[in-house]
């Protein structure tokens, strides 16, 4: 609320900005804006400071008309800038020509979720404007960009080695990005987890553990689903200490011995109706028979070694799926019977992985669990980032796309990991971060520029992650 000595100069077609403890009138209009679907305010005029004692105008009209006031996004992309600015000096280094233009574009689809072809506007009207000046980054000089960029894998490569060396545990996994292309070979009619058979891409990814991020990408054709792609990115990150960990459709005896013979650890699920998940011990309903249990998340989880896989036992997850069938049967669901609830009770909570890893039973089930960060990945470009499928038209154009996206997810998870390590991810998302962030704004007023004002709200949350704003 402001005093009433300022309101009073609000009319219509006007509005009141308190910058530093200053109130200051700006003459607006309202214009439609389709990329929103809303009307925005556009700042027309400077009309002067208010004072209790009045209005300061300006000394003459023309002062108000040479003087623009510029109001740019200062809030997510400083912060962007802040929290990354490992990734940012990387960049620099390894692409000193595109290190800042690459940084800048992953930034503002952080921020806005943006198509290439918008990248301009929101790059004229963000802090990384001021940031990283003169950036040539119209529609034309994109397209120029997307495929000549998109023939430097090897530097690429270079650029994540920095971010893999010293990690403990990598982990792999793979999703499909839908590209309709007529124009490449490797997006191909394949398999993915929700029965799409539509041309796609693979899309391979290695998590660091340590780091909790995601370090290495790879794209391959969308009809290659199995281990032969993470053999061949195993070879092309010069990794040494990965362990992949697949979903179950990888869970076939040719991968195992593929993976065996290349000397590559693994932990691979297995479906319940594989011949390699071994029962028996189950049917007893004797703990005894059982190799041990061990805690996790506050949970007891037994296990079992047997011909070379581990079997798991949840008890809480077991009580969740046997209630759940039953209440499938009670709905007369298709493919829901009593039969099949006896034919299924002993694998209710069960979880059999086979693995060639070191460690202990706990060890191997713990780095299977990580494998959640993979998928938390896969939801950020997919969802949060918008990156489902591609629209590129050649597959230099395809790389430079996949490579920001990489970068951009570097950045989400630099947000997130800050989240975790407030403990406020039960009470806060990525995209809670970036709505709070992105609608602070700096004001330019006389060739001098001002910290816009700052919600309750957002004040509240910014003490909450300990950020402060200038």
């Amino acid at each position: 609320m402001y005093p009433n000595w300022v309101n009073k100069h609000k009319q219509k077609g006007t509005n009141i900005s308190c910058i530093n403890g200053r109130y200051y009138l700006y003459a607006v209009s309202s214009v439609w804006n389709k990329d929103k679907g809303r009307a925005q305010k556009i700042t027309k005029e400077y009309l002067g400071r208010i004072t209790e004692d009045g209005l300061i105008a300006p000394k003459s009209k023309a002062a108000r008309i040479e003087t623009p006031v510029a109001v740019k996004e200062y809030g997510a992309s400083a912060v962007l800038n802040t929290i990354g600015s490992e990734i940012l000096s990387e960049l620099r280094g390894v692409f000193p020509v595109y290190g800042e233009q690459i940084f800048t574009i992953a930034a503002l689809r952080v921020i806005e979720q943006c198509p290439f072809k918008r990248i301009e506007h929101f790059y004229k009207n963000s802090n990384l404007s001021e940031l990283f000046s003169s950036l040539k980054l119209s529609g034309k000089e994109l397209s120029l960009f997307l495929n000549n960029f998109g023939g430097t894998r090897e530097q690429m490569i270079k650029f994540m080695e920095r971010f893999i060396t010293g990690n403990k545990h990598i982990l792999f996994d793979c999703t499909g990005i839908l590209s309709k292309s007529e124009k490449m070979g490797i997006n191909r009619k394949g398999y993915n987890a929700h029965h799409d058979y539509e041309p796609q891409v693979n899309l391979l990814y290695a998590f660091a553990c340590e780091s909790k991020s995601p370090v290495y990408y790879r794209l391959v054709p969308g009809n290659v689903r199995d281990i032969s792609a993470f053999k061949l990115s195993v070879s092309e990150a010069g990794l040494s200490n990965v362990v992949i960990v697949a979903d179950k459709g990888f869970g076939s005896e040719s991968n195992f011995n593929m993976l065996e013979e290349a000397h590559i650890k693994y932990i691979i699920p297995l479906k319940r109706n594989s011949s390699l998940f071994d029962t028996t011990k189950l049917t007893t309903g004797d703990k005894s028979v059982l190799d041990g249990y061990f805690m996790f998340n506050d949970r007891p989880i037994w296990y079992y070694k047997l011909n070379g896989v581990i079997v798991f036992l949840d008890g809480d997850l077991k009580n969740c799926e046997e209630k759940r069938y039953l209440k499938n049967i009670e709905n007369n669901i298709d493919g829901y019977t009593m039969a099949g609830f006896i034919e299924n009770q002993y694998k209710f909570g069960t979880i059999a992985l086979k693995s060639n890893a070191c460690g202990t039973a706990q060890d191997i089930y713990s780095l299977y669990k990580e494998r959640w960060e993979i998928e938390q990945s896969f939801d950020f470009l997919k969802n949060l980032l918008e990156q489902d499928k591609s629209y590129m038209q050649n597959e230099k154009s395809l790389e430079t796309w996949a490579f920001i996206n990489h970068i951009s997810l570097m950045l989400n998870y630099k947000i997130y990991n800050l989240l975790r390590e407030k403990k406020l991810l039960s009470k806060f998302s990525v995209a809670d971060f970036i709505s709070h962030l992105k609608y602070i704004f700096k004001v330019k007023i006389n060739d001098s520029w001002y910290l816009s004002e700052i919600t309750k709200k957002t004040k509240q949350f910014l003490d909450k992650m300990n950020l402060h704003i200038t």
